[in-house]
């Protein structure tokens, strides 16, 4: 009966393996970075309060400045602040300051004005708006000496930014960024921070990623991560790491800028958006919290690039969960096969009992032939009994606990699936981002398994703790709680089984076949006597 136990619990291993290996693990660098960045969203509305407060203070004291040119003054400064909170607050004073500069007769004024909402346009994507204001309402011939650096980094933007999103409208007819970044090179200082950010983009356009690299940095140094530009800085240092190959360098980049961007309460952003991009493989959960969070702000900021740019990757969510709903009908395959497997064990369980009973018979009639006394014969069946009925309560249990979490993982699967179905037939795609999360499932059968396997394994084998620490040295003996084995004492838990094959440990257990070369050697090491007939002795635990 010993080999049918070890069938029944490689068999339930199996099952909990593959039913909680669902998707590629999240490295330990890649965690912690998502954990950091958490910890930065839960505290976003209260940036955002705290923000709202500031600009709603502004506001006030523009509409309290009787001096028109003071007004101006603050109402440029209340349209910087709003810039990257709300494109129509923005809009709206920006406006109200070329009013403001054609009331006071400054044609300088009017044109700074000017200038700024062109530069807003470009950025929130409305490109024939900004052709408009930039080419045709400005006149660069009269532009004053001190407003060109402002209106030729605007139109270097512009059409920087036009290129980089070109199959959101019509290609216009517009200089490429090049023809002036030259210009403003020989017109800005050298240690300016708009005199690295071309110059950095020269070389990067040129491949020169080092040099590039040497430039971002001084950029990204000169500022704090608090400070907004930190943000802008810190997503190119992310572009160059792409360039190299370097994608958890990008990836530690782009949470960065998305920090800065949440303390700063920025809602028209790119960074947390290519967060959620670059983590979808590895983690369904996070990619989906934050696309719906980027979402959330480019609809509050209400400028149509961000949302345009976020509806391109709502189709890779959609192969995200078609992806899963393969895994899924993939699991239920396997569930159908294991539960057939189970049926056999059961007949050759049954087989057994049938096998014992026939065994008990012929003790019986021993006893009455060699003419043992009723009472000494009454106790040895009844032990015999009890034996027998104790390893088929055992049995029983193990067999309805497998049952039972087989039916519950099978119902709970079907509904979430039939949920998701339902939001994608009826075209819902916003409210599929929010409600489609997944539960971190994988994890948490992952972790009734083990419970599950070290409550088996030692129900079925009691003293292998204290067995398999008497292989090994003092120092290297560990003494779990009761009922549970450490990761190493389950990796020859299953070698014990007869599971010799590390790639099936591994699978089983969950872990990279490294990790489970690296424990096996760890315990060979502290083996008492030769390592090399370790596993042959942990085989014979229990025999």
């Amino acid at each position: 009966m010993r080999w049918g136990k070890n069938i029944l619990l490689v068999s339930l291993a199996a099952l909990a393996a593959l039913s909680c290996v669902t998707q590629p693990r999240t490295d330990r660098r890649t965690r912690a970075l998502l954990e950091e960045l958490d910890s930065y969203l839960a505290m976003r509305e209260i940036h955002v309060a705290k923000k709202a407060d500031q600009l709603e203070a502004y506001c006030k004291l523009v509409q309290a400045t009787p001096d028109l040119s003071r007004r101006f003054e603050l109402g440029m400064l209340t349209a910087a602040e709003y810039f990257p909170f709300s494109f129509d607050s923005t809009q709206h004073y920006l406006k109200h300051c070329q009013e403001w500069a054609l009331e006071l007769g400054d044609r300088d004024r009017y044109l700074q004005a000017s200038i700024d909402l062109g530069h807003l346009y470009e950025k929130a994507g409305n490109y024939l708006e900004a052709t408009q204001v930039l080419y045709n309402q400005i006149d660069t011939l009269s532009l004053p000496a001190h407003l060109q650096a402002d209106y030729y980094w605007t139109l270097y933007d512009f059409s920087k930014d036009m290129a980089g999103n070109s199959g959101m409208v019509e290609r216009l007819s517009i200089p490429p960024a090049a023809s002036f970044r030259q210009r403003l090179l020989d017109m800005l200082p050298r240690e300016s921070a708009r005199y690295r950010a071309l110059l950095r983009d020269k070389l990067m356009d040129e491949s020169q990623w080092e040099a590039a690299d040497s430039v971002s940095r001084l950029l990204v140094g000169s500022v704090t991560p608090e400070q907004r530009d930190f943000a802008i800085h810190a997503f190119f240092q992310s572009e160059l790491a792409n360039a190299r190959g370097d994608q958890p360098d990008r990836l530690y980049w782009l949470v960065k800028s998305a920090e800065c961007d949440i303390v700063n309460a920025v809602r028209d952003y790119a960074s947390l958006t290519m967060v959620a991009q670059l983590v979808l493989p590895t983690d369904v959960d996070h990619s989906f919290t934050y696309l719906r969070i980027a979402q959330e702000d480019a609809i509050r900021y209400n400028a149509k690039l961000r949302p345009w740019q976020i509806s391109r990757f709502l189709m890779q969510v959609e192969d995200a969960y078609q992806d899963r709903q393969v895994r899924a009908n993939r699991s239920r395959k396997v569930w159908s096969i294991l539960l057939a497997v189970l049926t056999l064990i059961l007949s050759q369980v049954t087989y057994f009992l049938i096998v014992r009973s026939r065994k008990l018979s012929r003790v019986r009639k021993e006893l009455e032939d060699s003419n043992l006394s009723l009472a000494q014969a009454n106790t040895a069946l009844n032990g015999l009994n009890q034996q027998i009925s104790k390893e088929n309560e055992v049995k029983e249990q193990y067999i309805l606990s497998f049952l039972q979490g087989l039916s519950a993982q099978i119902s709970a699967v079907r509904a979430e699936d039939n949920r998701f179905r339902n939001l994608l037939k009826q075209g819902k795609a916003d409210q599929l981002l929010k409600e489609l999360s997944i539960s971190g499932r994988s994890e948490k059968v992952r972790d009734e398994f083990y419970d599950t396997f070290d409550a088996t394994f030692l129900g079925l084998y009691p003293d292998f703790v204290e067995q398999f620490n008497a292989l090994l040295k003092e120092e290297a003996r560990e003494v779990p709680p009761r009922g549970h084995l450490t990761t190493e004492q389950r990796i020859f838990a299953l070698i014990r089984l007869g599971v010799d094959d590390s790639k099936r440990i591994a699978a089983m257990l969950d872990y990279s076949l490294s990790t489970i070369y690296n424990y096996k050697v760890a315990v060979k090491n502290a083996a008492l006597e030769d390592r090399e007939n370790f596993e042959e002795r942990v085989k014979m635990i229990g025999k």
